[in-house]
């Protein structure tokens, strides 16, 4: 196998007296304020990825009872990356990227962070699911064989970078700032590795997850971002469309609101010379 890669505000009345008083800084300030006011309101309505999944034939996978949330969300994205520039599909190995991201980190835990388990693919790749298998329960003394170590190794000359939107921080959501660039990267057409504070009980209303109090959820669960849409009717005014290996559905998504208060860190995957 051979990877080849090459709403709007209206004026700050307080901020244009302020420029009259304040000279330059209050002309800057207004100037800010002003820049701030446009980059939030030019931002198309949405974009959805998922039509690529489903060209390139990267189906919805799922994790089972095992508490790979984020190994599922991080190969979604590597799968994304490199099927994005071939302009083909390579169902790619959950399981062997947990493998790699457990010697990386010297742990043994099912599951792991988005870091570790990039640095996971840094140093071992990954191969195609069918060199190793995703299992259903959890084997701590796994071992790929030499076929899947020397496909991973071929997919690691991919020359991939992981891009930090968030680093993990379970005591805060996202800043405005955070927020717009998360869309801003979908925009670009790349999928972002979500992790989240998730509600210990789970309630969907047509797909889409509802709010829970601070009390009422849990860290957490990791979901792979895939798109989003205005939707004034929604929390936040519009919602993400996410792809959840923890028994979700193509159709499913999270509102604005609940992405900005419980996102604990965010990542996207592209190759170095994006």
């Amino acid at each position: 196998m051979t990877f080849s890669f090459p709403k709007s505000s209206k004026p700050l009345t307080g901020f244009r007296s302020g420029a009259t008083r304040f000279g330059w800084l209050g002309t800057f300030l207004v100037l800010a304020a002003s820049a701030f006011a446009a980059e939030t309101t030019e931002l198309p309505a949405g974009i959805d990825l998922r039509p690529g999944f489903q060209q390139w034939n990267l189906p919805l996978r799922s994790q089972g009872h095992r508490g790979t949330c984020s190994v599922f969300a991080m190969t979604g994205a590597i799968e994304y990356a490199l099927a994005s520039h071939q302009q083909a599909g390579t169902v790619l190995s959950v399981e062997f990227l947990n493998w790699a991201s457990n010697q990386a980190a010297s742990n043994t835990a099912d599951g792991g962070f988005f870091a570790d388990l990039w640095k996971g693919y840094e140093r071992f790749g990954i191969c195609p699911e069918t060199n190793c298998v995703y299992r259903s329960d959890y084997e701590s003394n796994l071992q790929p064989d030499a076929a899947a170590m020397s496909a991973a190794s071929v997919v690691a000359q991919a020359a991939l970078q992981l891009h930090w939107i968030k680093r993990w921080n379970v005591t805060t959501g996202l800043t405005e700032k955070q927020f717009l660039e998360l869309k801003r990267t979908l925009l670009q057409r790349w999928p972002v590795c979500g992790g989240f504070r998730w509600p210990k009980h789970v309630e969907w209303q047509r797909h889409v997850l509802q709010m829970a109090a601070a009390a009422d959820v849990f860290d957490g669960h990791s979901v792979l971002l895939v798109g989003f849409h205005d939707d004034p009717a929604q929390p936040g005014g519009g919602v993400f469309l996410i792809r959840n290996s923890g028994g979700g559905t193509p159709e499913q998504a999270m509102p604005y609101e609940y992405v900005r208060t419980y996102m604990n860190d965010a990542a996207w995957v592209a190759p170095a010379d994006h």
